[in-house]
């Protein structure tokens, strides 16, 4: 399960933070779970290590008695190097640098008019931190294959046989299993997208989409047209969410 555990003392501010992940993850519910605090406890520790799962903090600094950062160094603290934390300011950032130099953290960003697009941008690059290591393991002719998720470009079903392709951002990979297979085996992991009953592609890979000639364009150049008349606008409308400036629509 990933965790979102936000930080936060004003009820409509957590409110907006909470329908951000929500659009970053599809409103996909089953795969992640929400936790907003809003005060800084011994019930709140007791609370964060309960927490099981994969996490990603949003933490707001501007607390009174710093507590937002307390709560920053708390989660460092006993040992968690590795859940991205997200800090949010609606100060001048220089006014408070010095004060999370000890603090691993992904971003300091500063609420405004761009909250959106930066937290969104963030939301993906903590998510690629905390499923990095995800992989999709497979064996043909006695031969184990594991092939991380972040270097899938797409997977297609082959016409001839009940073969897949895996096509990589370096090879391809031929496994003899089913698009459905396949599809149920990523459904926990929000990059993969079945773009057409035979394709699924991975989102965070793709750098363009020309939806007028319904082709897409990943990061390596490779280019697929695999995207059904129904998907269309639901797949521009993913790609834009990710708020990759360099992801054309």
């Amino acid at each position: 399960m990933l965790n979102f555990i936000i930080f936060e003392k004003d009820e409509m501010k957590r409110n907006f933070y909470c329908r951000v992940i929500k659009r970053f993850l599809f409103d996909n519910s089953e795969a992640y779970k929400i936790h907003e605090f809003e005060v800084y406890n011994q019930e709140t520790k007791q609370k964060l290590q309960s927490i099981v799962g994969l996490k990603v903090f949003l933490i707001n600094t501007d607390t009174s008695n710093d507590e937002g950062l307390k709560m920053a160094k708390y989660i460092r603290s006993y040992g968690d190097f590795i859940s991205p934390i997200i800090l949010l300011t609606t100060k001048d950032k220089t006014t408070i640098i010095n004060k999370i130099n000890n603090i691993l953290f992904i971003d300091l960003i500063k609420v405004d008019k761009y909250i959106v697009k930066k937290l969104m941008s963030n939301l993906k690059e903590a998510y690629k931190i905390v499923i990095g290591r995800a992989v999709y393991t497979f064996s043909i002719f006695d031969e184990i294959y594991r092939i991380p998720h972040e270097d899938i470009n797409f997977i297609e079903k082959n016409l001839n046989d009940d073969s897949i392709t895996i096509v990589t951002k370096d090879d391809s990979y031929l496994n003899y299993s089913s698009i459905k297979a396949i599809e149920k085996s990523l459904s926990n992991d929000i990059r993969f997208y079945k773009s057409h009953r035979s394709c699924i592609i991975n989102l965070f890979n793709v750098s363009s989409y020309d939806k007028k000639n319904n082709i897409i364009i990943f990061k390596d150049g490779t280019k697929i047209n695999h995207i059904a008349r129904n998907k269309k606008t639901e797949l521009a409308r993913l790609l834009k969410n990710f708020n990759d400036e360099n992801c054309q629509t």
